[in-house]
């Protein structure tokens, strides 16, 4: 949002919102009638809120102290039952706590009801959930963890059904009631969480039980007539494939008239459906279809087109996991859902706090009269805790500015807000490939301009504006001309700790704003914020821990983005000395012709953004490291790129004439494939090209299979011995990544091939395909036309869901014409990467003059669009890298090309020596901030290693749970980069080694924690797992740190970190270098050298220009 997010006084005059309220609510329309905001008296038995715990919320269910997570009415009371370690902050061996209340909102704390009390739970007393049976008897079923940390069911019941209360509760005799033998074939490590049972006209009780069998998650349905004795059906209730771990299950009907109405969970009829909802343990989603109880057979059948997995309906699109409804057959006759609101603190944190977790507010549920997914509203309990109402009048929100809503306590307060557009000519445009609306808030957060949005509320922010919680909406057009509404949650502002998680979450709203007001209702509880869109049809919640904006100094703003004034500064402290980048803008984007290097880029000219309308920049060199700015070679001009000339990738024919192939969007903003031939072959520099006349060359055609909004970047193409050409392009089908296959006789005429040349199901958009030949024992390149048995195949392709360029090797089957992996080969974001840290949309050629295959990468930016247009720029591409297949036949090597030695200056050797640990050696005597360096580890004593525990299967997970500051056995050690003089900035980059059951493992981490005090920048940790075996080699890395880019290349080049970061004081002559060794025992130098870099000759414009 620029300077009006910097400046709550800012006006402007261009697009207006207008916010209406009526009443207790508050409506907007790119207007404003009266908004209605109430203070929340504070309301549970815990204190208010003190000034030493600005974090402690007020009115939602939170224990006194430590971590909770997981309902019933009887007797008019409500009861609350929740996993709880009394222990400690962190998840661990819990017990079954448990609070009651008259009215859902003031909570009185009773007796643990379920400990561990028998052999059955032992070790923990885990998730579960109430039934009433007839006769009014509550139950309980939960998952124990028994002597052999074996998951099973166990039942338990009150001591006394005449307490209301039901303080004391006594576990089955008979316990374990369900378990895994191997008639059952469960998974007894995975097997856990039974549902409130449903009893049918057979008179049997049924019970679901979430699982998983190897990568599938299901559900298992058991059956019992007594409530004790339960079998297991012969089929999962349902199940789905490469799901994972299928937590805290909940399965109940719904009515289907659009009734706000609950229903008893054992309703069945032709007035409901069903709703079955999962808690994804990979991805810590709740998700949920909408669909048929089918009785006779006992299984569930989703709504048609319903799927259920990580891209389904969900609850709620933030930190929200592991929820349960229950029903409310009191007068009320509702469904309450409660879900677990996760923790964005890291586990320090948690226990300086002393507390860990919190439940969301209870939500009504019901079904949307579209029948399409539920909806979702605060209890209406909640209202009782309202005082102190402020109207706002009906207003207009100017373009650019934000209107302070005060008078109430901004930090414990109910807000409703509804907006009404006026016109939709500024709408931006949505291509279909923007499918992850998380991924668009992280991109377009509150501070990027947009035509209609982002406009809503900013909540806990401080006066300054350097912290805020913002929640808006941003409008868009579809390719067909309807109305897409995005409503996101932008937490990367929303504290300056910068250790916190300040992931910005995202859903699309079902609304129609050409017929209906935009609402908003958002409950704000000091450092939980619970948003609910269009009345409930969308909801995200955030955790956030401001340090300003906390008590009486938070404040709140309704606000409508403006516009920001480039301001190019060319001796800006990041910009790189020996990186590819233009001089100014938006970049992406190799050949070489008679001696000449021609680098091709993506560009947009106006501002430092992605946009449809990009062009083909051009830059030419001799080294590949000195860049001569060429004009743009390819601009919108035809229909069928007149939205866009987009990535692509050149070939050099036999006659040695260059041709590019290209992905153009066309006048119905559909991808098709373009052709372009230089214009003079006399012309070395190759400075103008002509586009074919026969454009487009490759289309989508309805028989071919091929979604056309979605088929773009052809790679560069190889012939083989039948004299035809052949070339991929990305695509996707269904949930299916493509490489689809065109094959042409005269570079002009492509036909698509029958089959893809390959495809993985599940990954999504496959963009940027890359499929090249490399020797087997060769240190060479090769064409990309070469086959025969000395050769492997490599097909790259970049995810667009995750933004990782992944990579298998295998073998090309030309008879068939089909690409076949490695067997093993794991074809998704947990497979084989060309680097693992900010690198996409990469691409390589062979460089016929030194016979070497060279890629390169763009690295995508870690700063805010607001930032990038500040500096007029933003994306660059990687150094240029070699690319060998190592002696493994296993994986690649990269290695920076031999050229960038030549600007080493300054050399600086350190002599062979231990670092103790726990200690540092300052590396001086040459620019630390734009260097070149070298070092070998030996580890003199493998004896004293840290175990490596085997569910730390995600070397990212790894590194960011063990960052650099945090000591180690053997590790961490390495480099700490661009290092201010006190620490309070650096990049480390560094190894770590553990020890499994029969090898060593060594993980290495580029960790960018530290890396700015900026709280507005991306600081994620990287890592990767490194093939190598301490015991024989030494551990090497090789680092390239050039300003706001450290490109880290360990074990020789078998694995990349490449990191882009922004410090604000490690700059220029104030940056540091260090080796270090913080975990206990002693690591060895063997060697170090560093030299500083020179300044490359980057876009210098050609003469004339």
């Amino acid at each position: 949002m620029a300077s009006s997010l910097h400046n709550p006084n800012h006006k402007s005059s261009a697009l207006t919102l207008l916010i209406t309220c009526i009443s207790v609510l508050c409506y907007g329309v790119m207007e404003l009638h009266a908004s209605h905001i109430y203070d929340y008296v504070h309301s549970q038995t815990v204190p208010v809120s003190p000034p030493h715990q600005p974090y402690r919320t007020g009115y939602h269910f939170q224990p006194v102290k430590n971590w909770i997570n997981a309902p019933m009415l009887y007797k008019g009371i409500y009861h609350l039952f929740y996993q709880y370690n009394p222990n400690g902050t962190k998840w661990g061996p819990p017990v079954w706590a448990h609070s009651t209340s008259t009215d859902l909102v003031n909570w009185t704390p009773q007796p643990i009801a379920i400990g561990p009390q028998t052999q059955a739970n032992k070790n923990g007393s885990w998730s579960g959930s109430a039934t009433i049976l007839p006769g009014n008897k509550p139950t309980i079923f939960f998952t124990g963890l028994d002597p052999k940390y074996i998951q099973v069911q166990n039942l338990a019941v009150p001591r006394d059904l005449l307490d209301p209360y039901l303080k004391e509760w006594t576990v089955a005799p008979e316990n374990p009631l369900i378990f895994a033998t191997p008639e059952n074939k469960i998974n007894g490590s995975a097997f856990r969480d039974p549902t409130t049972a449903w009893i049918l006209h057979d008179g049997h009780w049924r019970m679901l039980v979430g699982s998983r069998h190897k990568k599938r998650g299901l559900v298992l349905l058991f059956r019992s007539k007594d409530f004790v004795h339960w079998a297991k059906a012969k089929h999962p209730f349902y199940t789905v494939k490469d799901t994972g771990m299928w937590e805290c299950p909940d399965f109940f009907p719904v009515f289907i008239d659009g009734r706000h109405a609950g229903v008893d969970t054992s309703v069945i009829g032709t007035n409901v459906k069903h709703v079955l909802k999962i808690s994804l343990d990979d991805t810590k989603h709740d998700v949920y279809t909408i669909g048929t109880y089918n009785t006779k057979k006992d299984v569930y059948i989703p709504d048609s087109g319903l799927v259920l997995n990580d891209l389904s309906l969900r609850y709620d699109y933030g930190k929200y996991y592991a929820s349960k409804t229950f029903y409310d057959d009191d007068s009320k006759k509702r469904r309450i859902l409660l879900g677990w609101v996760n923790e964005s603190s890291t586990p320090q944190d948690d226990q300086i706090k002393g507390w860990s977790g919190i439940h969301t507010i209870p939500r009504a549920i019901w079904l949307d009269k579209s029948g399409k997914q539920l909806i979702q509203w605060p209890i209406s309990e909640i209202e009782s805790l309202r005082e102190k109402p402020i109207k706002l009048p009906t207003q207009v929100i100017k373009e650019g500015s934000t209107i302070e809503v005060s008078g109430v306590s901004a930090t414990q307060a109910d807000v409703q807000i509804s907006f009404k557009i006026n016109h939709f000519k500024n709408a931006e445009k949505l291509t279909s490939e923007w499918n992850n609306p998380q991924m668009i808030c992280e991109r377009r957060g509150a501070s990027v301009k947009g035509g209609l949005g982002p406009f809503g509320l900013l909540t806990l922010a401080s006066k300054g504006l350097e912290e805020y919680t913002a929640i808006f909406f941003r409008i868009f057009k579809t390719q067909h001309e309807k109305i897409a509404v995005l409503m996101c949650s932008d937490q990367s502002r929303s504290s300056l700790n910068r250790k916190n998680d300040l992931t910005n979450f995202g859903t699309f709203v079902d609304v129609d704003p050409t017929q209906e007001d935009i609402s908003l209702r958002v409950l704000i509880d000091h450092s939980v914020v619970e948003s609910f869109g269009a009345k409930g049809k969308s909801v995200i919640t955030a955790r956030v821990y401001p340090k300003l904006a906390i008590d009486d100094k938070a404040l709140l703003y309704a606000f409508n983005n403006g516009t920001t004034n480039k301001d190019l500064n060319m001796n800006d402290p990041y910009r790189t000395a020996f990186h590819f980048q233009p001089s100014e803008n938006w970049m992406n984007g190799p050949m070489i012709y008679n001696g000449v290097y021609h680098f091709f880029y993506q560009h947009y000219p106006y501002e430092p953004a992605w946009h449809f309308e990009i062009e083909w920049g051009h830059s030419t060199s001799t080294d590949l490291i000195n860049w001569t700015q060429q004009p743009i070679i390819l601009k919108p001009s035809e229909p069928y790129d007149i939205n866009g000339c987009w990535s692509g990738s050149v070939t050099l024919l036999p006659d040695n004439k260059p041709a590019i192939l290209y992905t153009g969007v066309d006048k119905d903003k559909f991808q098709v494939q373009n052709l372009a031939w230089p214009k003079d072959l006399s012309d070395p520099y190759l400075k103008e090209w002509v586009k074919s006349e026969r454009n487009p060359v490759m289309v989508a055609t309805p028989n071919s299979g091929i979604d056309a909004t979605t088929f773009r970047d052809p790679s560069t193409a190889w012939r083989l011995p039948d004299d035809k050409w052949r070339v991929t392009v990305g695509t996707l089908d269904g949930d299916r990544g493509s490489a689809v296959l065109f094959t042409s006789k005269d570079f002009e005429t492509w036909t698509a091939s029958d089959h893809p040349l390959h495809f993985a199901d599940g990954v999504g958009l496959w963009e940027c395909p890359d499929f090249f030949p490399v020797y087997i024992g060769k240190p060479l390149g090769v064409d990309t036309s070469v086959i025969g048995p000395e050769v492997k195949h490599v097909l790259k392709v970049s995810v667009f869901n995750s933004l990782h360029d992944i990579y298998t090797i295998g073998t090309y089957d030309t008879e068939r014409d089909v690409y076949i992996p490695n067997e093993g080969s794991i074809e998704n974001d947990m497979g084989l990467r060309l680097d693992y840290g900010k690198f996409y949309a990469s691409k390589s050629f062979f460089d016929d003059k030194t016979n070497r295959r060279i890629l390169w990468g763009w690295i995508n930016e870690s700063s805010t669009q607001e930032d990038n247009a500040k500096r007029g720029w933003a994306g660059l591409q990687t150094v240029p890298r070699t690319i060998l297949l190592d002696k493994s036949r296993k994986q690649l090597v990269f290695w920076p090309i031999k050229e960038l030695e030549t600007l080493r200056e300054s050399q600086v050797n350190l002599p062979s020596q231990v670092i103790e640990g726990g200690s540092r050696i300052e590396i001086s005597g040459i620019t630390a901030s734009q260097a070149d360096v070298e070092v070998s580890f030996k580890i003199p004593d493998l004896n004293n290693v840290e175990e490596f525990d085997p569910s730390w299967s995600n070397p990212q997970e790894l590194c960011g749970r063990k960052e650099a500051s945090l000591g180690g056995v053997l590790g961490p050690f390495g480099l700490l980069t661009l290092a201010s003089e006190g620490l309070e900035e650096y990049t480390a980059i560094f190894f770590r080694i553990f020890k499994a059951s029969n090898k060593y493992v060594v993980v290495m981490c580029s960790d960018q924690s530290k890396s700015s005090l900026n709280p507005t920048t991306d600081k994620l940790t990287y890592g990767t797992f490194v093939d190598v075996d301490p015991v024989h080699e030494e551990l090497t890395l090789r680092i390239l740190i050039d300003h706001s880019v450290v490109e880290s290349f360990g074990a020789k080049g078998k694995n990349c970190i490449t990191a882009r970061v922004y410090p604000t004081l490690a700059i220029n002559d104030k940056a540091k270098l260090y080796a270090f060794n913080y975990g206990t025992e002693d690591v060895k130098i063997t060697s170090l050298t560093a030299w500083s870099m020179k300044k490359a000759r980057i876009n210098q414009p050609a003469e004339g220009q």
